[in-house]
């Protein structure tokens, strides 16, 4: 997929995840992309210890989830139409938040990733969806704790101390401080039918 746009650098590729994902954001000038996937890797594989997913498999959506950084936003919509995908309101009005789908795209046809909870785990890092897996739940909560914004994130305390009960309190209570703190931009369908689902996973004012 990335050799479709003339303005992307694609180097020749390893097969190692790591060195080649750095690699090509460093060629593409996404250099603070990688000190942000890497720090959703690392975090990501803390989460898999604590709950006892498969490490090299959370390290693996975490160099990856974000990979289509370098796509701009206006070809990433573009692709989507010309590819027929449904497009969500909230990715036609923001087109950026369709790169959590490009990545999985990228993943699969560039970096020849054929895991199917890493490709779910990338395709719905920034939405999550309805009925997520424990993968998909990871990767989600990983990507909010070691966000790409300024500082420490205003939620992290809220997420971190739910993260502790579960991962679907940890999903909830992100959705949740975003909503309540007007930090949502315009919620997705899958935001949307995630913030629906997790509720039956919950004990407490977390489900509220």
């Amino acid at each position: 997929m990335l050799t479709i746009f003339p303005y992307i650098t694609v180097p020749a590729l390893s097969g190692n995840i790591k060195s080649d994902i750095k690699n090509l954001l460093y060629l593409n000038n996404k250099q603070k992309t990688f000190d942000h996937v890497k720090s959703v890797a690392e975090t990501n594989v803390k989460i898999a210890e604590q709950y006892g997913l498969d490490k090299d498999l959370c390290e693996l959506c975490g160099y990856l989830h974000d990979v289509s950084a370098v796509v701009t936003s206006d070809d990433m919509l573009q692709y989507a139409m010309e590819n027929d995908w449904y497009i969500d309101e909230a990715e036609r009005k923001y087109p950026f938040l369709l790169h959590q789908r490009i990545a999985k795209t990228i993943a699969e046809e560039d970096f020849g990733i054929i895991d199917k909870q890493a490709l779910s785990a990338i395709e719905c890092h920034t939405t999550l969806k309805a009925n997520p897996s424990a993968y998909d739940m990871a990767l989600f909560v990983a990507d909010k704790l070691s966000w790409d914004g300024e500082g420490c994130p205003p939620f992290y305390t809220v997420v971190s101390d739910a993260l502790k009960q579960s991962l679907e309190a940890a999903s909830l209570a992100y959705m949740n401080y975003i909503i309540s703190n007007n930090m949502i931009l315009h919620p997705h369908k899958w935001f949307k039918k995630s913030r629906e689902y997790l509720p039956k996973y919950n004990n407490g004012d977390l489900s509220q």
